[in-house]
């Protein structure tokens, strides 16, 4: 076991990681702030744009951005009707998928959300040079910058969409589940919760700057994104990476430092759900802070019946992670 205080971030996408109208526009760096009146508090006072088409399900789209012409898809339920304003969830891929393949993997998260009167958007990462697409977190380069491709998106949605401000949520898995630790770290402001999967030791906790509520899921046996780290040393030399570095910090420990951030008590309480899925809760937090310990699962989605490429262990399937973050979801909303 280590202490959390952990040595920046160095860290390389590799096949073992792969999956299976607000103006705020910020850099991917952790506690930097929008512009004055560019708060989404400001933006969700503003009436909700007429609907600029009458879009409806899973549609494809792009928007230039840095010299870029990145991609997305949305799914908009079947009910949306422009006037009340509906929450979104960001789904961010593991390292070589696609907004596709995400939400197979996670359980066809956008059928279950869109049942709520979510909208979901699966943003496409850039290969930036490498591979495979893949997403931008400290120790993966420089560009380009997703935080605020992320942020832009958002906006343009916003622009189309009547979205609820005050309930924009983010998960993902894997570097996905990477990309949403950070973009909860670096934008916490424009959030409301975050849900990493197979990903929360994936970046540096000492980068948290701000209280955010965050629900994370994580497989006891991955070996993948190793549960435990790498023998509990952070950016030691990794063999199943071939001796290139990565930052893997022991779920648990890092999971502690999330809690200190949040303001939460020292004490956590552990609720078994089933068998092999037990939830973490700490108390007196800022922030919601929980996470789901998947006993004997590994680099894999709770619930799922879809995995990809590799041995990426078990999958629990006592419970669905795409319905508990969903309830989650329903919880949270900034003040």
């Amino acid at each position: 076991m280590f202490m959390p205080k952990f040595p920046t971030l160095v860290m390389v996408t590799v096949a073992g990681l792969a999956l299976a109208g607000c103006t705020k526009v910020t850099t991917g760096q952790a506690g930097v702030s929008s512009p004055a009146g560019s708060s989404s508090a400001t933006t969700a006072a503003a009436p909700c744009p007429k609907p600029a088409s009458a879009r409806k399900g899973a549609v494809d789209d792009q928007l230039p951005f840095a010299g870029l012409n990145r991609t997305y898809r949305v799914w908009v339920p079947a009910t949306y009707s422009g006037d009340v304003a509906l929450p979104i969830i960001v789904n961010y891929h593991g390292a070589g998928g696609d907004p596709q393949s995400i939400d197979d993997f996670s359980s066809n998260l956008s059928v279950k959300a869109n049942a709520r009167n979510y909208i979901v958007v699966a943003p496409q990462g850039d290969t930036a040079g490498a591979d495979t697409a893949r997403w931008t977190v400290p120790g993966i380069g420089t560009t380009p910058d997703d935080v605020s491709f992320t942020n832009a998106m958002l906006d343009k949605l916003s622009s189309e969409f009547c979205v609820d401000q005050k309930r924009i949520f983010a998960t993902g898995f894997s570097s996905g589940g990477a990309m949403t630790t950070w973009i909860g770290q670096s934008d916490s402001e424009r959030f409301a919760g975050i849900a990493p999967g197979g990903g929360v030791n994936l970046v540096d906790p000492t980068f948290q700057r701000f209280p955010i509520p965050i629900y994370a899921y994580h497989g006891t046996k991955d070996e993948l994104a190793f549960y435990n780290g790498i023998d509990g040393v952070p950016n030691k030399p990794d063999p199943v990476n071939k001796g290139k570095s990565a930052f893997f910090g022991g779920v648990e420990e890092v999971m502690t430092y999330w809690a200190q951030g949040n303001g939460c008590q020292p004490a956590f309480t552990d609720a078994n759900l089933a068998p092999d899925a037990i939830v973490r809760t700490w108390a007196g937090c800022k922030a919601a802070t929980q996470v789901l310990l998947a006993v004997g699962g590994g680099h894999t989605f709770p619930g799922s019946t879809t995995r990809s490429g590799g041995d990426l262990g078990a999958t629990i399937t006592s419970v669905n992670m795409a319905d508990l973050m969903l309830n989650w979801f329903d919880t949270q909303k900034k003040a």
